[in-house]
This record gives C-alpha cells, sequence and structure tokens, in this order.
C-alpha cells in the first residue's frame, strides 16, 4: 500500500512537471469542450460556448491554469480531475499514457476549414534554415542565421494536406521546439534541448526558450559554453538539476540562469530559486536585463538595439 502510494505521487510529479498543460488544453478545444481565444500578453485563454468572454488562463511559465469567474484552477492533474470527471488516481493514470494529447493540442491548434480527423506527420528536416519567412521572423526578433546555424533545423510537417514549417530545435526526448511567427510548442514530444556551443566551454548556461539561447549568442558570439534550454520552467526538474549539479563539479564550470523575470514566485523566478538551491555552482545572471526592467535576453537584446547601447553584459 506504502510503495504503490510512492509510486502514484511520484509519478503524480513527473506529469505535473514534464506534460505541458497547454497542450491538454488544446485538446479539450479539439474536442469541442473549450474555444481557444488566442494569447494575450503572457497568457493563453479558453472559454465555454456560453461565456462571451474566455474566462480560463494558462501560463506556460506556471505550467498551471485559473478559471477567472469561479476561482478555481490547478496544476494538470486537477484539470483532468475537473473536465474529465476523475479522481486524482484516474487522472494520474489517464496523464500517465499522454501520447495523445500532443497530438490532438497540434490538431486544434493547426487545423483549418473545420477539419478535425488529421494526423500531424514530420515530412522533411533540413539542416540548416533557409525559408524567407523565418528568416524574417529571426530578424523580427533581433537574431542572425548565424546566431542559429549550428544548432537549429528547419522542420516541415503535415496536417492532412496543410504543410506548416517552423524553426526547430531537437530535444532530447526526440522531439522538436519550434517557433515562428505564428506558432510556439512543441512536436512530436516535450524536453529539453542541449548542447556545446564553441570547442572549449567554460561555464554551463540555462535558458528557458530558445531566442534568449539565440539572442545571447548573438551579444556573446565569442563564448563557448554547454547550454541547457528548457522549453518550458516546468522541465526544471530535480533531476536534470542533480545532473547539472555533477557536471558542474566534474568539469569545475560554474552554472549561469538566464531566466524570465516575471512575478516572484511563478514561471523564471520560480525558477531562478530552484535552480540555485539544487545547483551547487549555479548564480542568476538575469542583472543584466533585469536592473533594465525587461523580462529576458531577448527583450535586452532588442532595447540593446534599439537605443545604441552597446555596454558589456
Amino acid at each position: 500500500m506504502g510503495n504503490n502510494y510512492s509510486k502514484l505521487i511520484a509519478e503524480a510529479s513527473r506529469i505535473k512537471e514534464e506534460i505541458p498543460i497547454l497542450d491538454y488544453f488544446f485538446q479539450l478545444e479539439s474536442k469541442g469542450a473549450l474555444r481557444y481565444e488566442g494569447k494575450k500578453g503572457k497568457e493563453h485563454f479558453f472559454g465555454f460556448d456560453n461565456q462571451k468572454t474566455g474566462s480560463i488562463s494558462i501560463r506556460e511559465t506556471t505550467n498551471l491554469w485559473y478559471d477567472h469567474a469561479i476561482g478555481d484552477g490547478g496544476d494538470i492533474i486537477k484539470a483532468v480531475q475537473k473536465f474529465e470527471n476523475k479522481s486524482f488516481v484516474e487522472a494520474v493514470q489517464r496523464l500517465s499514457i499522454n501520447s495523445d494529447i500532443v497530438i490532438d493540442a497540434y490538431k486544434s491548434f493547426l487545423k483549418k476549414n473545420g477539419e478535425t480527423n488529421l494526423e500531424i506527420e514530420i515530412i522533411e528536416v533540413k539542416n540548416k534554415v533557409q525559408h524567407p519567412a523565418l528568416i524574417t521572423y529571426l530578424k523580427s526578433r533581433g537574431l542572425d542565421i548565424a546566431d542559429i546555424i549550428d544548432t537549429a533545423k528547419e522542420v516541415h510537417w503535415s496536417n492532412g494536406k496543410d504543410v506548416f514549417f517552423a524553426i526547430g530545435f531537437n530535444n532530447l526526448n526526440g522531439g522538436y521546439a519550434v517557433r515562428s511567427k505564428v506558432y510556439k510548442g512543441n512536436l512530436k514530444a516535450g524536453g529539453i534541448c542541449a548542447y556545446t556551443i564553441g570547442g572549449k566551454p567554460e561555464s554551463i548556461k540555462l535558458f528557458e526558450g530558445s531566442m534568449d539561447f539565440a539572442s545571447y549568442r548573438h551579444i556573446k558570439p565569442e563564448e563557448s559554453f554547454y547550454v541547457v534550454i528548457l522549453n518550458g520552467t516546468g522541465n526544471l526538474t530535480e533531476k536534470l538539476c542533480k545532473k547539472i549539479d555533477v557536471k558542474s563539479i566534474s568539469e569545475n564550470l560554474p552554472v549561469h540562469l538566464y531566466f524570465d523575470c516575471g512575478r516572484e514566485g511563478v514561471g523564471g523566478k520560480h525558477a531562478t530559486k530552484r535552480g540555485l538551491q539544487l545547483i551547487k555552482g549555479a548564480e542568476d545572471k538575469s542583472a543584466f536585463y533585469a536592473e533594465k526592467g525587461l523580462n529576458d535576453v531577448n527583450d535586452f537584446l532588442l532595447f540593446q538595439q534599439g537605443s545604441g547601447d552597446k555596454r558589456k553584459i
């Protein structure tokens, strides 16, 4: 009894950290349970058909939902309990086999003309990002192709007869974190990305997303380091922190954290606190953008380009 309970709690903890709650809500939207109203600021909003304005907000950085109409919310397990009328144990069991969530999420987000019985399939991966629309997107973020040349790919996938494309960073679970002007998400599987930049790494650097990583490379192109891109602060698990800690100690390398500056206790702030607690060599390196009232590294890059401020970070 005790052993089974411990396993259940451990699995629940894994689910809450590893499964993007936004994907689950897109699945609910694909089934007609909710409608998607788009992103406002840092949050995505969903609503019921009888609501004029959607009341459910999702913030990717916290991996939590909140229904402003009823004053209730929580993690993905609580969402399954509420929207599928399941017990805690049933919700954990249902989420333990979660391959359908990502597929349905993409169906919902990418569907056109009412087509819903379609399958997502990666049809081509180009080693070099070259589509003009993606180059334009990079420029809109203050970036050049050189900032992603050895880490990103151009990923094309199909949804029935429709074909889509984005900049893709391959993650350790065999999927891609994809970005374009119109889409941000995980293709096939979520998880962290990890790369070695340069020939002699002098630090281990952690970023929330690929655009912050690329922005840092744009600002400091001469640096050599190991990089971990979380693709969501929920991926900063205790297990990952232990691995980074071991590598930091074995190679005598400092760990630098470049997470978002949001509200205390959530998102990037929470991830920074967690990283500092669990990784002995960790340092919060957000001061160069936080002190200017900016949220992340990409914000700093755009500010720097716009203001002409070229001071070192």
